[in-house]
């Protein structure tokens, strides 16, 4: 099992490294595909870590979720393959948009797949970090009053639904985690300190922008495509704090 695990590291590992030289060729939507490279960037350094250290893999908990970030990671070197193809210039202005859609899409699938698997790696680090004598849980029970805040809003949100349910998740997911982390001595790493209270900054700001979105037709209100982008914004800053997460961890987990 472990062996399938670190197979689909290796082969995700391998469709990263071919997006990121065929965005480098593209002769369209260049903007969306250098996007896509940098995303696939950051899903590479995680999972460089996972093959250097088999055991940050739950077999059970991550495989699925691999599996699943491969195929998407696959859809996207299609996607970014087919940009490195010249058109005429009336194909181009129509391909061009559905090609954006369609690169905007898979970006997004990828943070929220690759999301998993990071909660996946934290997880299996959990375990291996040292247990403190007292708790230190401060700033970890902020940010659960925080993520129950959010639920609850969630249930009167009016519009961006679907970002607002993925910021739920991940909210959610974050604050699973982090109870894990609550005894332990890496809870005492000034890194992962500031990490947490970073994590505490967004998430107040996921707060606001999820109540705003129980709002509907009201004058002076921000518009929908306008709070579409905070919310993504905000997805963005959790991922980083992830991946931050998981490299202050994985390394300060083999130190103790």
């Amino acid at each position: 099992m472990a062996d399938a695990v670190l197979g689909s590291v290796t082969n995700a590992l391998d469709i990263v490294f071919k997006i990121k030289h065929a965005v480098d060729t593209v002769k369209r939507n260049e903007k969306e595909c250098q996007k896509i490279k940098r995303r696939v960037e950051r899903v590479g350094h995680t999972l460089a870590l996972c093959q250097k250290d088999a055991e940050l893999m739950n077999p059970e908990g991550s495989g699925t979720a691999l599996e699943a970030l491969r195929e998407i990671l696959a859809e996207a070197l299609e996607l970014v393959t087919d940009c490195q193809e010249e058109t005429n210039m009336c194909c181009l202005l129509i391909k061009a948009g559905e090609m954006s859609k369609q690169l905007n899409q898979v970006d997004q699938s990828i943070s929220c797949i690759n999301s998993e698997v990071s909660l996946a790696i934290m997880v299996c680090i959990a375990p291996r970090t040292k247990p403190l004598d007292k708790r230190t849980r401060s700033v970890p029970h902020t940010i659960s009053e925080v993520a129950v805040e959010i639920k609850v809003a969630l249930d009167k949100v009016q519009r961006n639904k679907v970002e607002c349910n993925e910021i739920e998740k991940r909210v959610n997911g974050v604050n699973a985690l982090l109870s894990q982390f609550g005894n332990t001595e890496l809870m005492k790493d000034p890194y992962m300190r500031a990490s947490i209270e970073k994590l505490h900054t967004t998430f107040c700001i996921a707060r606001t922008l999820v109540m705003v979105c129980q709002k509907r037709n009201i004058i002076f209100i921000r518009s929908g495509w306008e709070l579409s982008k905070q919310l993504h914004e905000v997805l963005e800053k959790i991922d980083l704090a992830l991946d931050e997460m998981i490299t202050i961890s994985s390394g300060y987990e083999c130190t103790v």
